[in-house]
């Protein structure tokens, strides 16, 4: 049966022989798009600009002062923010054995291959962090040794820029554990067809995997774990980059909300960008056969959901504040959230709440493809602006040895090689994304073809369904 003979059900595909499936991937994995390559060019120059940006801040500002690398941490975190946190829709929709996650979850995994960028950019931000304590410090009153506020004390190993690229490396270590696990049974389909040098990469990559019974239960057994230790990771390396990188920098803030909140925007924005994703595969990419309109939809009562807690705990954490005033409370939300970055923080109520809501509000919208794609969309530009917002404004907030945050602080605004990096560091992450849809394919093969034996065609009286089964 023809792709475009495929039945579809209540927005899912019914696949009657799952050998289809296989060549038809593979078809599409092989044909290059006449906008791949055009696309791959925009981001590998951007990528350059980027590189560009950060030589020359480094050359002329050096890593002595670290308010000159505000927009860099920013938008370190803002990829590490939602590559991070996307695999886990794999993790956790695989375990509880849901058939409308089957088309996503290669395109989560995927965004484990940016965990090496996310490391790599986090290293210029290693020294460019002042130290615990003011020893050395340019600033007044270094000879008393004052120590500014962390979630770290003056202990050994290193803290707290040990446990930050430590944490990061093993929560990326995990991700593409997660990433070749899930794919070694596609890699080892693909060695079969693949020819020069592909084929030896198929042969490194699948090793000896054959489809046994024993590997199969090897493999369940194996992302259940991995994908464990990865969410277990992926909160700990949150909590300790928001708070080093962003609240121990603001003299006098306290807060046991912020790392939640910077969780829960890493979920609602890599949920959206997989949802844009789908979007443009379903779209443009040729995977319509595939990508039914009820994995848009079951997603979307989710987004839903995180945008409702995003709100729910910004609420929280401007009105702690507002009735605590304190003067170090007022002057935050003054800084972060009414004067110096209101315009931001207005622009994020917009695009992470508003636009999401209001989008996902009615049951036709969440039920089309556009719709929980556009909010996903609105969610991923909410944690730009995020992390604009907050990293910029922690690294440029001033003595970071006060007591407290005593002045309201202009915005900082960014200069040449500040947009230079911004749009790098998004042009490498698309390009890095790229090329490994290239080598791995973005649909989980084996997934859509066990999906399609769960699921048969039933008659009731006069009316033809869909029956879906669950494994085990």
């Amino acid at each position: 049966m023809a792709a475009s003979e495929h039945k579809r059900y209540a927005g899912m595909w019914v696949f009657p022989e799952a050998s289809q499936i296989t060549r038809d991937v593979a078809g599409k994995m092989a044909a290059t798009p006449r906008v791949l390559p055009l696309v791959l060019t925009g981001a590998g120059l951007l990528f350059v600009l980027g590189i560009v940006g950060f030589i020359a801040r480094a050359v002329d500002d050096g890593f002595d002062d670290y308010m000159d690398w505000g927009y860099y941490a920013a938008i370190f975190s803002f990829i590490f923010m939602f590559s991070g946190a996307a695999p886990l829709a794999a993790v956790a929709f695989r375990l509880t054995k849901s058939h409308w996650r089957r088309p996503l979850s290669r395109i989560s995994e995927l965004f484990a291959v940016l965990g090496i960028l996310s490391t790599v950019m986090l290293i210029p931000l290693l020294f460019v962090m002042p130290p615990i304590n003011n020893a050395g410090w340019p600033g007044p009153g270094a000879e008393e040794m004052e120590l500014r506020r962390t979630i770290w004390f003056e202990v050994p190993f290193g803290a707290p820029l040990t446990w930050d690229i430590l944490g990061l490396v093993f929560l990326t270590v995990c991700g593409l554990g997660i990433l070749w696990l899930s794919a070694l049974p596609d890699l080892a389909e693909c060695r079969l067809t693949a020819t020069g040098f592909r084929r030896k990469i198929y042969n490194f990559l699948a090793g000896h995997w054959f489809g046994t019974k024993r590997q199969w239960n090897t493999q369940k057994a194996g992302l259940a774990m991995l994908g464990a230790f990865y969410f277990m990771l992926l909160i700990f390396v949150q909590f300790v980059i928001v708070s080093d990188y962003a609240m121990s920098l603001v003299p006098g803030w306290k807060d046991s909300i912020l790392p939640p909140i910077y969780t829960l925007t890493s979920l609602q924005s890599s949920l959206g960008a997989i949802l844009v994703i789908l979007y443009i595969l379903r779209r443009w990419g040729g995977y319509e056969e595939y990508i039914g309109i009820s994995t848009f939809w079951s997603a979307s009562k989710i987004l839903l959901g995180l945008t409702l807690l995003w709100i729910y705990h910004t609420f929280a954490f401007f009105i702690t504040f507002w009735f605590g005033r304190l003067e170090v409370e007022q002057n935050i939300i003054k800084y972060l959230f009414v004067e110096s970055y209101g315009g931001i923080f207005l622009a994020n109520l917009i695009f992470g709440f508003a636009i999401p809501f209001l989008i996902l509000l009615w049951n036709p919208v969440r039920k089309t493809a556009w719709g929980p794609a556009l909010a996903g969309l609105s969610a991923v530009a909410a944690a730009f602006l995020f992390n604009i917002r907050i990293f910029v404004g922690s690294f440029n907030a001033g003595d970071i040895f006060d007591i407290g945050l005593s002045k309201v602080p202009a915005a900082t605004y960014p200069d040449v090689w500040d947009v230079f990096m911004v749009i790098g560091g998004l042009g490498a992450a698309l390009f890095i994304y790229l090329l490994a849809t290239k080598i791995i394919p973005i649909l989980s093969v084996w997934e859509t073809k066990e999906g399609a034996k769960y699921q048969k065609m039933g008659t009731l009286i006069k009316g033809e369904y869909l029956i879906l089964a669950k494994p085990e």
